[in-house]
């Protein structure tokens, strides 16, 4: 209970695909532009119990580097269980982090044994390996953002560095602009509904499929096969941020994790953005 005090006293007061509608708002204003640009104020990650809050944006790596605004509000996704009775939590900037070179060998932190949540993965250079045993995830069948096979090391660059109090639990976060005001959280489960312009991507996506046939030694997994995590209500515009996932091994066994962060007006979705964590090969 000490550790979710810690957390408590935080509350408050302490890449892209498209698919548009001529209703884009964004919470505070009704510009349609905010809405595209949603994916510089919205981040997605994992926090974990040293309040360490590492995080991706919903772009390419290179247009990350100046993204980072200097806080950021910490929203849990997968508290199932109520351990943090969903609470807010505002993160500090720490830094954007780099891989780094060492006798011409990449070398970078596997962050979850950097972070004393799995001592099963091979060293990636930096950062020791661990598992601290009081550590918790407070939902272990959301597993973790950064999670890789046991020979995967990926360079963490262009990664968001955030502090908040610490805890003893780990937990899948979106980090939030101050500038957008977050009225409530809901979790969810289920299939997430597909749209027209979904089904349009997964025909696509066969039809490409089926012409390389021959190169396919996995079957790849698409959209519609994709769960939903949780949805956050915005305070103005008649808003929601709707996140889901799904895995997929693609066509030559490359695990992959897929993010999505739709933006609903009332229940049509007039944006969506993706992102995609490479898990490592099959």
């Amino acid at each position: 209970m000490r550790y979710l005090a810690l957390i408590g006293a935080v509350l408050l007061g302490s890449c892209v695909t498209d698919n548009q509608g001529s209703e884009g708002l964004l919470a505070q204003t009704v510009s349609k532009l905010d809405v595209e640009g949603l994916d510089k104020k919205v981040f997605i990650g994992q926090a974990y119990p040293s309040g360490n809050v590492y995080l991706e944006c919903f772009r390419g790596k290179a247009e990350c580097q100046s993204l980072w605004p200097k806080e950021l509000l910490i929203v849990p996704l997968d508290d199932k269980n109520s351990v943090l009775k969903k609470t807010r939590m505002k993160a500090s900037f720490v830094e954007v982090m780099k891989g780094e070179l060492k006798n011409d060998t990449a070398s970078s932190i596997y962050i979850p044994g950097a972070e004393g949540m799995d001592d099963g993965h091979d060293s990636c250079g930096l950062g020791e390996i661990k598992r601290v045993k009081e550590y918790k995830y407070i939902s272990e069948s959301a597993g973790d953002y950064f999670y890789a096979m046991l020979d995967h090391c990926d360079d963490n660059e262009s990664v968001g560095l955030y502090h908040i109090a610490s805890s003893n639990y780990s937990f899948l976060v979106l980090g939030i602009d101050l500038d957008i005001a977050v009225m409530d959280l809901k979790l969810l489960s289920g299939k997430r509904p597909l749209a027209a312009a979904d089904r349009q991507e997964i025909g696509k996506k066969k039809s490409e499929q089926k012409k390389g046939a021959p190169e396919c030694n996995t079957k790849p997994a698409y959209i519609d096969s994709a769960t939903q995590i949780a949805e956050i209500s915005l305070a103005e515009g008649d808003l929601r941020l709707r996140v889901s996932t799904y895995e997929t091994p693609g066509c030559g066994g490359h695990w992959s994790s897929i993010y999505i962060l739709d933006v609903l007006r009332r229940n049509i979705v007039v944006r969506k953005f993706e992102v995609d964590r490479f898990r490592g090969a099959l």
